[in-house]
């Protein structure tokens, strides 16, 4: 199904580039065909490459975000009532659970440019890399007692937006989109709680990101 959905999208960026091309907007596909670098322009592969990953990285991870953040909070009632209780703490709630439950388990492969001793092992041009950044935020030796959630630690070293030249474009977006989501739910969802049982919720088998695939809740009607 992924395949297919893959080939499907494609065929349609195809066509919607060749329209763009005869017929410019002012649009975001646009700008990218129009994008030039000392006479250097985006190959095709190039083009596609960067239009999923605009549309991964603004929808995808933000989905995970908020469904992963509904949980460790409601996974952790004291420090959920901790935040209804003073919404300025928000921000440091989700940088923890970009810490502790953050929607990307690893980064996309890439490979070594040129030949490279990394904490002592040598990695050799051409190597594939795939940094796990899931494992890196729950490094012992960078976070005291890692596989524990808490608001009041100071979180900001964590890897869920990637580090260096690396870093996402789209960070402040994303630290917005959930504090808003976090401070919406607890605000318009009073008594908000898991409808199941922890070990039954299925998590999404795609290497990439760290989501669920549905997240059953209740909560109290006035």
């Amino acid at each position: 199904r992924f395949i297919r959905s893959m080939t499907d999208f494609t065929d349609y960026l195809r066509v919607l580039f060749a329209q763009r091309r005869a017929e410019p907007r002012a649009d975001l596909v646009t700008a990218l065909l129009e994008a030039e670098d000392a006479g250097d322009r985006l190959s095709e592969q190039e083009l596609f490459s960067m239009v999923v990953l605009l549309i991964v990285a603004g929808h995808e991870t933000t989905v995970g975000l908020i469904g992963n953040a509904a949980l460790t909070l409601m996974q952790h009632p004291e420090q959920m009532q901790a935040l209804r209780n003073d919404p300025a703490l928000t921000p440091l709630a989700v940088e923890e659970i970009l810490r502790y439950e953050g929607p990307v388990e690893r980064t996309i492969t890439r490979y070594v440019a040129r030949e490279t001793v990394l904490a002592g092992r040598t990695l050799r041009q051409g190597d594939l890399v795939i940094a796990v950044v899931g494992s890196a935020n729950r490094d012992a030796e960078q976070f005291a007692e890692a596989d524990r959630f808490d608001m009041a630690r100071n979180p900001q070293r964590h890897l869920g937006f990637g580090h260096g030249v690396h870093y996402c474009l789209g960070a402040p977006l994303a630290r917005l989109e959930g504090e808003i989501a976090v401070n919406t739910l607890l605000r318009r969802l009073p008594g908000l709680r898991l409808a199941a049982d922890p070990v039954t919720l299925t998590w999404r088998t795609q290497p990439l990101f760290h989501g669920l695939v549905a997240l059953p809740v209740e909560w109290d009607v006035a």
